[in-house]
């Protein structure tokens, strides 16, 4: 999405109507993934950010809620959402027009106090993760120094613990990094720990992308599956 840019409506598969959001100017991220959709982020940094064009896209957004009938909200840049030190603003906007909000991130974040307030206002909060050990989250994903996976896991795990809404982890599995049996094994005792309500499981499909990373269509559905049955035993 362009910078700042609030998308059209469209329905999703629960008939509610939509808009997507894109509350930054660039990719800003405290990851540089390999497999990134967006490229090379161009801040990488896990600080927040105030941009002068807040202002204006909070009327904008403000007067697409009064204008249009919907229902949900998402928060979907084209980088990290919580970078923008309004976003506690976005979405008491939304929540005036009792509209529900639904925000993306790559999930680090989650148990830092500061954000929590944010995220706990949200009826859907949405983290990632791609692979299943230390070696493979500092070589694919790229995150700032002194970060660790096992912090990154132990973070949703703990935000989730306290949040009420629904918590979605989106998977993305990767071509020799994180699609092997032994990989989904892991994935199942992480799933365990963090608790997710859903699990969206998907792989690069972008062309730049697909050949170094993506796999194909039945091993994808399989792994959903597995994946998919870890949350089943849970409940």
């Amino acid at each position: 999405m362009k910078a700042f840019s609030i998308g059209k409506v469209y329905v999703n598969e629960n008939m509610d109507r939509v808009i997507d959001i894109n509350p930054l100017p660039e990719n800003y991220c405290s990851f540089d993934c390999v497999f990134c959709p967006f490229g090379r982020t161009q801040v990488k940094t896990d600080q927040t950010f105030d941009f002068k064009e807040m202002e204006t896209f909070l009327c904008n957004l403000e007067e697409r809620l009064k204008d249009k009938a919907i229902d949900l909200v998402f928060i979907n840049p084209d980088g990290e959402s919580l970078a923008n030190d309004r976003m506690l603003d976005v979405i008491r906007v939304i929540k005036k027009y009792a509209v529900k909000v639904k925000i993306i991130s790559n999930g680090y974040l989650f148990n830092r106090e500061e954000y929590k307030e944010i995220l706990n206002l949200c009826d859907e909060v949405i983290g990632e993760l791609a692979v299943t050990s230390e070696e493979n989250f500092q070589k694919t994903q790229r995150p700032l120094r002194g970060y660790t996976f096992e912090e990154y896991v132990s973070n949703m795990e703990n935000f989730n613990k306290q949040y009420k809404g629904k918590f979605i982890l989106d998977v993305t599995i990767l071509k020799n990094y994180s699609d092997s049996n032994e990989n989904m094994e892991r994935f199942k005792e992480i799933i365990k720990r963090i608790k997710p309500d859903e699990i969206i499981v998907q792989t690069p499909e972008d062309d730049h992308l697909k050949e170094a990373f993506g796999i194909d269509a039945a091993r994808l559905k399989e792994i959903e599956k597995q994946l998919n049955l870890a949350i089943a035993i849970e409940e």
